[in-house]
Order: structure tokens, then C-alpha cells, then sequence
């Protein structure tokens, strides 16, 4: 599909990433996968650690290159623009990392780290940074005291407020949260959640949202895609994903939810063994060694990515009931 028919802001075409193990073996961290997030969408990524999430994150944002396909931003293949062109597409494209204390420099002002963006990718005056910055760190619920203290001197949730408020200074099209809210306790997740919720409503970000909770999935995210292993295993509309999953993977992940009406009850789905590595890796279905319902066809091959009728709800797996996933995407 071309650039002209894609309405795709991000868009990752049969994207694999291996890295180097000690330079004589090969780990396939990303295997096969393809994504596409409209404008003012907020998609979910999801899957125990290994899966691939962050190393997505990466790529749509150029800070790594897929070993095969292609990452189209804008209809533009990143891996092909020459670097002053991705210097001036960081000003679109910004990430929020997990750790907040690791992502800002301990030895400058909080007023100094959220004007770095509009130093950097803006021509802003020095009085007109500092009146962004005041206004940013109103919108981030900052107390503009905190502008002259350094990031020791904040709590984690008041640091994510000012990576937060960073990464939309330049008022990005397309924003990466990599597991933004997994190191802050629930009260402060929740005021997090609830800001970043207000901000997409009001400027229409484009999010792409990585995460393991699947309550955060749910709550913030329009669609979500199901990684398992480096594959995509599911995707999907979030309502149509969790009310009627289809992967065995998927079912048992929604089967561990725990929902604040304790009158809810789950029927939990427990699953054998560990997560492989991803050097010692299944020949076919990545969830074969430990589904429930394994066969011995699963390991003939990967199987195919097929469409619910819907058009819109993915699952990727050999004992899907035909009558409701049939076409195969082009993910495959």
C-alpha cells in the first residue's frame, strides 16, 4: 500500500530485529511483525517481558532499524532518511521511557530539562521557552517552584509529569510511553493514567502505548496488539479483544486479571513453564511449549495471522473455529 492510500501515521511492514549474541549467534527479538496506528489513535502493546514490546517502541522511533521491513513514518521509510531529515522528525515522534530517573539528568533544573526540547528542535527566544516551560509544568500540575529544584529533589510521579511534559513540549504527532506508569505506586499510576487520558482528548496525540497491565491496556487504549515471543498473537479493537479473546495466550493472560468488584469471578488459566529464550525458540506456534492445547501440528510452522469477519480482530493460531477467522492478513 502506498504512502497516497495509507492513512497510517506509523506504520511497521513485516518488521524483524535480531541483535548479535556475542558475535557468533543471532536472537530474533521481533519476528515478522506488522502495525498500523492511524492519527489520534492510542494503540497497546502487551506481553510478558521478552516479548518484543520495547524493541518495537524503538524502532518506531528510529532509535533502532529493523534487520527486514520497513518502519514508515508519514509514509516515509525511517531507515532511509538521511540524518538531517530524522534530527527534524525527533521534533514529531518523542518517547517516555520506564524509569524517570534514569531518563533526566540529575545534574540540571527541572526548568532546565523541560526547555532542552524547545532548545533543541525549536527557535523559540529565551523568553518564549521560559513561558512554555511555565505553561508546561501548569498543564503537568507542577508547582512552578519545582522549575529550580533538581530530580532528587521530586518524588517518581513528579518526575514522570516532567517527562511527560518534555516529550510533548514540541508537540509531537506520535508518542511512545514505554511502560511509563510500572515503577510508580497505584495512587500515583492512577493520576498518571488520568493526565495522559486528558492530554490525548485534548491534543490528539497519537500514542502508542506499551505496558503489561492489562487494566491500563483497557482503560487508555483504542486497539491492542498481543505479543508472544517476538509475534504478534492477537489484535484487535480493546473491547472485542477482552470480551471475546481467541489465542489460548491471550485467554489466559485476561484469565489473571483481578477487577476491583470483588463480586467478578475469573476461572484462572494457569500456564506451564517460562517464557522460552528466545535462542532456544518453538520451530512453529512461539506459544506451543506451553498451550494447553498443543498438538503436534502446531510445530510444522508458524501459523497465520487470519482476520475475524469484522475485518478489525486478528488471532494467529491452528484450532481457530473457521466459521469466524478465515482470511489471512497481509502480517502473515
Amino acid at each position: 500500500m502506498t504512502a497516497a492510500t495509507d492513512n497510517a501515521l506509523l506504520h511497521l511492514d513485516q518488521v524483524t530485529r535480531r541483535f548479535d549474541v556475542c558475535g557468533k549467534r543471532a536472537v530474533t527479538a521481533v519476528r515478522n511483525v506488522s502495525l498500523k496506528i492511524r492519527p489520534g489513535e492510542v494503540v497497546g502493546l502487551v506481553g510478558e517481558s521478552g516479548s518484543g514490546k520495547s524493541t518495537i517502541g524503538r524502532m518506531a522511533i528510529a532509535l533502532l532499524s529493523p534487520t527486514e521491513g520497513q518502519v514508515r513514518f508519514d509514509g516515509r521509510d525511517l531507515a532511509s532518511l538521511p540524518p538531517a531529515d530524522l534530527r527534524r522528525l525527533r521534533q514529531r515522534v518523542q518517547i517516555i521511557f520506564q524509569d524517570p530517573w534514569g531518563a533526566l539528568n540529575p545534574r540540571h533544573t527541572i526548568g532546565r530539562l523541560m526547555e532542552e526540547p524547545l532548545l533543541l528542535h525549536t527557535s523559540l527566544t529565551a523568553e518564549q521557552r521560559r513561558e512554555e516551560v511555565i505553561a508546561m509544568a501548569q498543564r503537568m500540575q507542577l508547582g512552578l517552584p519545582l522549575l529550580e529544584r533538581y530530580p532528587a529533589q521530586l518524588s517518581g510521579g513528579q518526575l514522570q509529569r516532567v517527562c511527560i511534559g518534555r516529550a510533548l513540549a514540541t508537540k509531537p504527532d506520535l508518542l511512545v510511553l514505554d511502560e511509563p506508569t510500572s515503577s510508580l505506586d497505584v495512587s500515583v499510576r492512577a493520576g498518571i493514567l488520568q493526565l495522559l487520558d486528558t492530554l490525548r482528548r485534548e491534543t490528539g496525540v497519537t500514542m502508542l502505548f506499551i505496558s503489561h497491565d492489562l487494566e491500563t491496556i483497557h482503560a487508555l487504549c483504542d486497539r491492542v496488539v498481543v505479543l508472544y515471543l517476538g509475534c504478534v498473537v492477537e489484535s484487535g479493537p480493546v473491547e472485542a479483544v477482552f470480551k471475546t479473546p481467541a489465542h489460548p495466550y491471550t485467554q489466559a493472560l485476561l484469565s489473571a486479571q483481578l477487577f476491583a468488584d470483588p463480586a467478578v469471578r475469573t476461572e484462572r488459566q494457569h500456564l506451564q513453564g517460562e517464557i522460552p529464550s528466545p535462542l532456544a525458540a518453538p520451530p512453529g506456534c512461539p506459544f506451543s511449549t506451553r498451550c494447553p492445547l498443543y498438538e503436534s501440528r502446531c510445530d510444522a510452522g508458524l501459523p497465520d495471522l487470519l482476520l475475524e469477519g469484522t475485518g478489525v480482530h486478528a488471532a494467529r493460531c491452528i484450532r481457530l473455529d473457521p466459521d469466524r477467522f478465515s482470511t489471512p492478513t497481509e502480517a502473515s
